[in-house]
């Protein structure tokens, strides 16, 4: 059984390997400026327009599966897959590579009631210094946990609710469980973004990651935010805060730059500073609607080297298959 289910989940993985290689390299031959009738049939599109349907099929046939045909309609399937490459560099090490799969699985007919999903943890948390975090020798070789279940989601109140639960794809496979909680409150010239979310698994216990950002847009292409985070776990009931400015700044519509100064701190063996953050990520869509490119230059004081500076650079080139 454990063996089919990982040849279920990747699926996608044998999609990607099988077409990501033959659009990157036509990409760059499809450079220099051609017409729009060039465009619309070049090997890039043919291969993404390609593993898109792949992807709808899958959907579809398992839509068919679960759905009640009786009450079938016409609804759009938004099934899409995510494709992120991030390449690290940071002092002391080489430059290394982690490639990620989100697969977002809707289910037209049934999307009310269920929705199948194969997504990164990380890709959850709308956090841009996750990445650049600085993280000991233990956090550094853990693996980003892949997780695949079911996800129920509704709206009541002005406040979205939804209950996650699958396994965690790793060796051995765990079982997890998360609900999540998110509303935005206007008031005066700010706006208060609360996302909650608890999560248990089965070998690890409990965990609370609490989001309290304050929003202020101050002119067309700027918005402050006040980023304010409190995760807790019941392993070593250790809190962990992040708290600072970040400023977001669009450029144009295929464009934007962002800049953070953040500080995090821990309450072990009492409140102390862990780590001081700054960065700057540079954003753009490079190619038609789905292929991104991103920069994040930064730089850690970590408690564990006396707060010396450490300066990284994260390279990422994000694709988007499925609905745009």
């Amino acid at each position: 059984m454990r063996a089919s289910l990982r040849q279920a989940l990747t699926f996608p993985l044998k999609l990607i390997m099988r077409n990501l290689v033959t659009i990157l390299i036509a990409i760059f031959l499809s450079l220099p400026v051609h017409s729009k009738d060039y465009y619309r049939k070049n090997i890039v599109d043919k291969a993404h327009e390609k593993l898109t349907q792949q992807i709808i099929r899958l959907s579809n046939e398992i839509d068919e599966f679960f759905a009640d045909t009786k009450h079938s309609d016409n609804s759009i399937n938004k099934s899409k897959l995510k494709i992120s490459l991030d390449t690290y560099f940071r002092e002391g090490r080489g430059p290394y590579m982690t490639p990620e799969i989100n697969y977002q699985l809707v289910l037209p007919k049934t999307q009310r009631k269920l929705q199948l999903f194969i997504e990164n943890e990380d890709e959850s948390k709308e956090d841009e210094t996750e990445r650049t975090k600085f993280k000991t020798a233990k956090e550094d070789d853990e693996e980003n946990d892949v997780s695949a279940g079911l996800r129920y989601a509704i709206e009541e109140s002005g406040i979205d609710f939804s209950f996650d639960t699958g396994v965690l794809v790793n060796v051995p496979i765990v079982v997890f469980s998360k609900f999540r909680a998110k509303k935005r409150i206007p008031f005066d010239q700010w706006v208060l973004k609360v996302n909650e979310e608890v999560k248990w698994v089965n070998d690890e216990g409990f965990t609370s990651d609490l989001d309290l950002d304050f929003d202020k847009r101050l002119s067309r292409k700027l918005i402050l935010r006040m980023v304010n985070n409190a995760f807790w776990n019941d392993e070593d009931y250790t809190i962990k805060f992040e708290n600072g400015p970040s400023l977001l700044q669009k450029l144009s519509k295929k464009s934007a730059l962002s800049y953070h100064a953040h500080v995090i701190t821990v309450n072990k063996p009492e409140f102390v500073v862990e780590n001081y953050i700054t960065q700057i990520t540079y954003r753009e869509r490079i190619y038609k609607k789905w292929l991104f490119f991103q920069v994040s230059p930064f730089i850690n004081f970590p408690r564990e080297r006396n707060f010396h500076r450490t300066p990284g650079l994260v390279l990422s080139f994000d694709a988007i298959v499925g609905h745009l």
